[in-house]
């Protein structure tokens, strides 16, 4: 250590030679290291084109790897002087080192080379900072973020485990139980119904919840934040990138209270209604809920604060973001195609919910598509700006809202009802029916899961009720109710 100068960068001289011995002696030693290493982890230059020659060998002329044809190999690509000939390899097979310990030394020398990186990533930061027009601190800090997680992405490459470690750990979460919300794989929704399809949201997976404009989306999140938080006892993050965190309080507090929304914004309430208010605020005060409402936030920032919650409350149960719409990147790649820009947030954010184990909830707006067709009933193909919403997401929920339409009648159609009624022209009339036994200002919701990577899809009735942001489950009787009228319609 004494000798040390600032330049050094770390590696193991010894570890570099005895991994390469043991892949010139063996041919199984030859396939871990080239499984488990790459040419950039070898720090010795001659190390280097030696890896070079093993993987062409391997991965190009399909051919054994040992002495002779690393020989071959380095003098056709003219670096087998540079390495020190014959002599060298003979001191690389000298150092090589049992099957059993190569691991050992393999590993030496892949954290040498991510530490490396590390160093080289933190030079290149401060050397930045010294020299370059920063014109943007936070934009700074989040690409100097980015390329520092880069250089320790390697580390978190785990080996392959056994079943028959797997086998105990999944036999320890399957339990029999009369309670439903016990039986579940994950946090609760808070809908009885709707954790049959989906089993809760669990750790690791993104939920897409998507609609068009005032439909019920925000609502539909809060309500399943706050049971998740009050049911499931978890923590809950929110990020509301177009609401304030005391606009989305007065909404809890709509739901739990009863009292209208409309009312408690406007601060005209009653001695009873404020009563109700202030148990209710209670009520939502025990919740572990907490809102984060920066306007145009950036990726970066939001996978930043949710790894600091993480470290706060260790049993963070589920984020929620409304909506990715809304999520900003950095301005150095504000010029690129805004599907491009979707991609790689939907990306970052499975990447984030696989890293701390958690369920994300993120809400998306579909397309006008829907509103186009006769059939409004939305579908996958309706997610807006890009493909990569649905492709990373383990789970997604399209809203269906029938009185959102009633009153928009497109005027290219004719407004005359059909000899042949479509399916959908059916369900409006089905919905149209069942929308006198509703009670007051009440819409009927379908929750559809569209895609379930991990269980089944279906559809999931819930009443909205819009004048306290609330939803609630249908009884029986109504369901029973509503399936009859639509079995009939059908026949």
């Amino acid at each position: 250590m004494a000798g040390k100068v600032a330049k050094d960068l770390p590696y193991n001289l010894d570890a570099e030679k005895a991994v390469l011995g043991s892949a010139l002696i063996s041919n199984d030693g030859a396939l871990n290291v080239l499984a488990s290493l790459e040419e950039s982890d070898f720090y010795i230059g001659k190390h280097q084109l030696i890896y070079r020659a093993m993987s062409y060998l391997k991965n190009e002329a399909h051919t054994v790897i040992d002495a002779v044809s690393v020989t071959d190999q380095l003098i056709i690509m003219k670096e087998y002087e540079n390495i020190g000939g014959a002599d060298y390899l003979k001191e690389c097979s000298d150092a090589m080192v049992s099957l059993g310990a190569l691991d050992f030394y393999i590993h030496s020398v892949k954290d040498n080379s991510i530490l490396r990186k590390m160093l080289l990533t933190i030079r290149k930061i401060d050397n930045d900072y010294l020299t370059k027009d920063i014109k943007n601190i936070s934009d700074f800090i989040s690409q100097s973020e980015d390329d520092f997680k880069d250089s320790i992405e390697e580390r978190r490459i785990s080996d392959f485990t056994p079943v028959s470690d797997i086998g105990p750990r999944v036999n320890d979460k399957i339990k029999v139980s009369s309670n439903p919300d016990e039986a579940l794989n994950g946090i609760t929704t808070g809908y009885r119904e709707l954790d049959k399809i989906t089993q809760g949201f669990r750790p690791g997976e993104v939920t897409i919840l998507a609609a068009r404009p005032a439909v019920g989306k925000t609502s539909l999140a809060l309500n399943v934040a706050f049971k998740a938080a009050i049911k499931g006892r978890v923590p809950v993050g929110i990020f509301s990138l177009e609401m304030s965190n005391e606009l989305l309080f007065r909404r809890l507090v709509s739901a739990q209270s009863g009292v209208s929304l409309s009312r408690i914004n406007s601060n005209s309430v009653n001695d009873d209604e404020r009563l109700k208010i202030v148990n209710a605020i209670d009520l939502i005060s025990q919740a572990k809920i907490y809102i984060d409402d920066t306007p145009q936030a950036k990726i970066n920032d939001i996978l930043q604060k949710c790894r600091r919650l993480q470290q706060k409350e260790p049993t963070l149960g589920l984020i929620v973001i409304d909506y990715i719409g809304l999520i900003n990147v950095p301005s150095g790649r504000s010029e690129q195609a805004r599907h491009e820009e979707v991609r790689k947030i939907s990306a970052a954010l499975k990447g984030l919910a696989l890293e701390l184990k958690i369920p994300i909830l993120v809400l998306c707006q579909i397309s006008r598509t829907a509103e186009q067709r006769e059939n409004k009933v939305p579908m996958l193909s309706d997610l807006r700006d890009s493909g990569s919403i649905e492709q990373d997401a383990d789970m997604v929920w399209l809203l269906y809202r029938g009185d959102y339409y009633a009153n928009n009648t497109d005027s290219n159609q004719n407004k005359k009802t059909p000899s042949n009624p479509s399916e959908y022209q059916k369900k409006k009339e089905i919905d149209r029916e069942l929308a006198a036994t509703i009670p007051g200002d009440t819409s009927y919701i379908e929750v559809i899961v569209a895609k379930n990577r991990n269980g089944q899809t279906g559809n999931v009735g819930l009443f909205f009720v819009k004048k306290f942001s609330r939803f609630d489950e249908p009884t029986e009787e109504w369901r029973n109710a509503y399936k009859r009228l639509k079995d009939n319609s059908l026949q």
